[in-house]
């Protein structure tokens, strides 16, 4: 043999070995990170099994599931009216929704106007599917038997449900209040935090973000509530009772811990099994994504397999690992946050999560080689793993958490004025009757913001988001994002009712 070829054949040996030796590390390092980090974490008494995490099996008669799955089923999937309440007119002030000569409001999309008995009568057909929701306040848990070991093929039907039933909820408080109902109407808003509360044990993320929305939904017929001149002080007792039971850190920790095990779980089922990874992400189909704007069609579809398969083989093989170990290190950093916010005495809570935000940016774990891949359009699949945008789920909880503090500061301030027939000059005053402790505002650590009126209002607020108090100004700010109007302002204050020429402002 000629000694051109014995090079060549030596060479090519080389560069085999060298392939395989860096496909190797590539697979063994990362690998060897993720156990050792788990065994760190294990000694630590962290959860990371789907089996370690899965609440136990409720008994029947503790679970309200019967009831309120009924009511779903009797209230059809349709939407429906939802009357204007707590609408904000101008900055700091609402109309008062029941109080309008006519129910108007939002239908799928459009507005409707339609007199109240009118109103009433279409409320009437919801009525024995709400008297259902109501036994979730008889039972201790409402829990949808859920098994978490399906991964991403689990089906969630109940948290659409879930929403839909607590806006039929909303609509009749509104109606109950217009016609004088107090008492209906405070039954409907406990049962609107009792779906909320008595679910906290169902550990997905999602199921958490419908929680807090569901809870932000409830805000918009307390404020109505509060505006009722026939209220008694045991009514307002049991209302700020239900809303002072509310507990979203421990609610986001539980989430948290059970997304972790259920990601950890469903990058494992993938790595393992090719028809896994296919039901998940779809095939060849999810390539649509990667073409270049640059390509011809023709290549794009000649090469669209071969780039489907590298990529599949090496997150199988690989990158997996590095989503699995930025995973379990960004829920690690997420949970020491939550845990940090239920043990710091000051509650002043943007500085956890400020100092979060800092150590999630800093991990700076990658997958070798992605960049060059993703040059070639080659999915990594690493946006759908690896805590990719879970820091902001926190910033939703402490905004949901600030506004129940206002909710329970305004409740008490209502019960003062029923006792006393005035506004305290301070929220000092409303302890320890009313409330153990005044409410601190969990942007700053200090106590909520009150200034009483000398026309009979007042001013309670929050200093929101930055942290800044701007006196109680309740202007829009060009970086809020909260889901609740009210706290779209550089303060977050609690409006104050409009009046009747402010009400009469245009839809």
């Amino acid at each position: 043999m000629k000694t051109r070829w014995k090079i060549l054949i030596a060479l090519g040996i080389f560069m085999a070995l060298s392939c395989a030796v860096s496909f190797m590390t590539m697979h063994i390092q990362p690998a060897n990170e993720v156990e050792a980090y788990k065994k760190i974490l294990r000694e630590q008494g962290e959860k990371l099994e789907i089996s370690e995490v899965s609440p136990p099996p409720v008994p029947a008669e503790s679970n309200s599931l019967d009831a309120v799955e009924e009511a779903f089923r009797m209230f059809g999937s349709g939407g429906g009216k939802i009357p204007d309440a707590m609408k904000m007119v101008a900055p700091g002030k609402a109309m008062i929704g029941w109080m309008q000569p006519e129910a108007r409001g939002d239908d799928n999309g459009s507005d409707f106007t339609n007199s109240w008995d009118n109103f009433a009568a279409e409320i009437a057909a919801d009525r024995p599917a709400i008297e259902l929701l109501h036994q979730v306040l008889d039972r201790p848990v409402l829990d949808f038997e859920l098994d978490y070991k399906k991964g991403a093929e689990l089906p969630l039907p109940h948290l659409a449900q879930m929403k839909r039933a607590v806006q039929k909820l909303d609509a009749a408080t509104v109606c109950d209040l217009h016609f004088g109902d107090t008492g209906a109407a405070e039954t409907n808003i406990l049962t609107m935090l009792g779906l909320v509360q008595k679910n906290a044990a169902e550990g997905l993320l999602i199921s958490h973000l419908v929680r807090i929305a569901i809870t932000a939904i409830a805000v918009t017929p307390t404020w109505e509530l509060l505006q009722a001149t026939n209220l008694t002080d045991a009514q307002l007792a049991a209302l700020q009772k239900g809303w002072e039971q509310m507990d979203f850190l421990s609610d986001a920790t539980n989430a948290f811990v059970t997304e972790r095990a259920w990601v950890i779980n469903e990058i494992e089922k993938l790595r393992a099994s090719p028809g896994e990874f296919a039901k998940v992400f779809g095939g060849t189909s999810f390539m649509s994504g990667f073409g270049s704007s640059a390509s011809s069609g023709w290549w794009e579809s000649l090469t669209e397999r071969p780039r489907y398969v590298i990529g599949e083989t090496m997150w199988r093989s690989t990158w997996s690992y590095s989503d699995e170990l930025h995973t379990l290190k960004s829920e690690t950093v997420i949970l020491e946050t939550l845990r940090a916010m239920q043990t710091n005495r000051s509650q002043f809570y943007k500085v956890d999560y400020d100092a979060m935000n800092t150590r999630l940016s800093s991990l700076g774990i990658t997958n070798s080689g992605a960049a060059l891949f993703r040059a070639l359009e080659i999915p990594d699949f690493s946006d759908y793993f690896g805590g990719v945008g879970l820091g902001p789920v926190v910033n939703k909880m402490i905004q949901i958490e600030t506004a129940r503090r206002v909710v329970v500061a305004a409740i008490a301030l209502k019960r003062f004025q029923l006792k006393h027939g005035k506004l305290p000059g301070s929220l000092d005053e409303l302890s320890p009757e009313f409330f153990a402790k005044v409410p601190i505002d969990p942007y700053d650590g200090k106590p909520l913001r009150y200034h009483p009126k000398a026309d009979g209002r007042y001013l309670l607020y929050s200093v929101g988001e930055d942290g800044v108090d701007d006196g109680g100004n309740p202007t829009n700010s060009a970086s809020g994002n909260a889901s609740l109007n009210w706290q779209r302002g550089r303060d977050w204050v609690w409006p104050q009712p409009a009046a009747p020429p402010e009400a009469k402002a245009p839809r």
